[in-house]
């Protein structure tokens, strides 16, 4: 008789439809969430319904990326939706606005900044570019082209954190060549004397080739292990995780760093073969295409 009862009070706790927690035994005390939303849901409350609004149901909203005219930590944004054939303003701000009227109007006094509105809502803003990546991709699979689907989200994640990883001990290599007091190379006294002397190019030429010597290959390596076989970097569909990469090695093809070999990518087979795979996608292809032309035309 104790177990028929207590076999009954679970059947009914079990079948209440708006039952957010289901029991799965009493002896045990084992409690499961129910799962009741996906990854992305925005939920609408009114005094008398709930209603749940799937990205995929609302408008398109107007989006406008700002940031320079340059590649710099908004490509990876720029590139996302692009894939996912979303419009968007590109905003390209000068380096005269930036410091006399928009950079005290940032949240954190720096770019770039994603500008959200449309669907009837205030416009908001979203600072950072990590997280306007994320907001991009979720945005993208939403609407068909899954660059950060729920069933790939971890290994984007990790992907995007090695990324993040490479890029931050490759800054300080840079940064050095752009201001060396950031990095304790001189101090405000000497600043002016020091940059571009060839005691700060020095220290620079020996911060560079060591990373690129001692730390690049090692990131090459675990990258050609996730493409390898025509792959991308989380599988055989591209993910937001190549949109934050891709930038980091045009930069390093791009000639424009001292003491960086411009075959930094051409010497790594496999490495070239992802960067080729990854250019040719026609989304890709025609969207520095389009770059290219704003440049001879500028």
């Amino acid at each position: 008789m104790y177990e028929i009862a207590h076999h009954k009070l679970l059947d009914r706790v079990n079948s209440r439809r708006d039952a957010h927690w289901k029991v799965d035994s009493f002896d045990s005390f084992i409690i499961r969430r129910r799962a009741t939303t996906t990854r992305e849901t925005t939920t609408t409350t009114t005094t008398t319904t709930t209603t749940t609004r799937r990205p995929s149901d609302m408008a398109t909203p107007t989006l406008r990326l700002r940031y320079f005219n340059i590649e710099g930590p908004a490509e990876k944004s720029r590139l996302a939706l692009r894939l996912g054939k979303i419009p968007f303003e590109d905003v390209r701000v000068s380096f005269d606005d930036w410091r006399s009227s928009v950079k005290a109007t940032t949240p954190y006094g720096q770019l770039p900044l994603l500008d959200v509105g449309g669907d009837g809502a205030e416009t908001r803003t979203i600072a950072q570019s990590d997280a306007i990546l994320r907001y991009c991709g979720r945005l993208a699979t939403s609407r068909g082209v899954a660059l950060y689907d729920d069933a790939r989200a971890d290994a984007v994640d990790e992907a995007l954190a090695l990324v993040e990883e490479m890029w931050s001990t490759w800054y300080v290599n840079l940064l050095v060549g752009m201001d060396p007091r950031k990095i304790g190379h001189c101090v405000e006294e000497d600043a002016e004397t020091f940059k571009g002397s060839s005691a700060h190019d020095e220290v620079t030429k020996r911060m560079r080739e060591r990373w690129m010597r001692e730390e690049y290959p090692r990131y090459v390596g675990f990258i050609e292990q996730r493409v390898r076989g025509g792959k991308f970097m989380c599988g055989d569909a591209v993910s937001i995780a190549d949109c934050a990469l891709i930038p980091l090695l045009r930069r390093f093809t791009s000639g424009q760093l001292d003491h960086v070999p411009k075959d930094a990518v051409s010497s790594h087979p496999e490495l070239q073969a992802y960067f080729d795979r990854f250019h040719a996608l026609p989304e890709v292809k025609a969207w520095y295409a389009e770059r290219e032309a704003a440049k001879a035309a500028a």
